[in-house]
């Protein structure tokens, strides 16, 4: 089988309250380990959007990875009630202006702190689901009730729960069988057999690629799906085709 070609959903630089020993906070440094581990692309956001301020890190991010074509852009949003963010039609301009391929959220009390239900995020996911454009959120921002509702309110917004764990398959495979616009970044899914069991039980379709560096291993996420017991079609599709099948469907009229 020819190199896998991956296309890393969940990614980030810029520097961090925390530091992680072993990581790297400088946009040289991911695209270095990106040739490392044979990642082509990534859809990639700013620490400044989670830690610091949304618009900032946002520009930040445009302005950083600007010469860098194999980059593509993911912003951090939230709802636009308190000013501190544009309206959905504003931001939807800007999304597009941007050529945005992904929106990431972190409503945790320990992050940005507000709800994701209907009254409060309604708007946002609306439009986000009118232009197909993929929301990423963690499973440590979010619990399976909102998850739940979230996609049952907007069962054509495509939602890719990112930073998971291997503790998740009695909740999880519930929602995957309720919820086909719910898909899984793979970078925490370290159950045993796990990817090849949601292959054979689900399709391979709902899994994307993801390393969650700096803080995780490039080299582990790669090898999760490298040695994964799945086809060689199955690989190349969660490596790279099946975001790239997402982000392609992504419509801004």
């Amino acid at each position: 089988m020819e190199p896998l070609n991956f296309f890393d959903c969940n990614c980030s630089f810029g520097m961090r309250s925390v530091k992680y020993p072993g990581s790297f906070s400088s946009l040289e440094g991911l695209i270095k380990n990106m040739n490392n581990y044979g990642i082509k692309k990534a859809l990639v956001y700013h620490s400044l959007a989670r830690e610091y301020d949304m618009a900032t890190g946002n520009k930040t991010l445009m302005r950083e990875i600007s010469d860098y074509p194999f980059l593509y852009p993911v912003w951090v949003v939230m709802h636009h009630h308190t000013g501190e963010f544009p309206a959905p039609d504003l931001l939807k301009m800007q999304l597009k202006e941007n050529n945005v391929k992904a929106v990431r959220i972190f409503p945790s009390i320990l992050e940005h702190w507000y709800s994701i239900s209907e009254w409060n995020c309604g708007e946002l996911f609306n439009m986000l689901e009118a232009c197909k454009i993929p929301l990423i959120v963690g499973f440590d921002q979010i619990t399976w009730d909102e998850l739940y509702n979230l996609c049952m309110h907007h069962p054509e917004l495509i939602v890719i729960l990112s930073d998971v764990n291997y503790r998740i398959n009695r909740n999880l495979y519930t929602l995957l069988k309720k919820l086909p616009n719910l898909y899984v970044e793979t970078s925490g899914y370290k159950c045993f057999d796990g990817i090849s069991d949601l292959c054979k039980i689900f399709g391979a379709h709902r899994l994307i690629f993801g390393t969650g560096m700096p803080v995780l291993s490039g080299a582990a996420a790669v090898s999760m799906i490298n040695y994964a017991k799945i086809s060689d079609k199955e690989k190349q599709m969660i490596a790279a085709e099946n975001l790239e099948k997402l982000i392609g469907g992504i419509r801004y009229d």
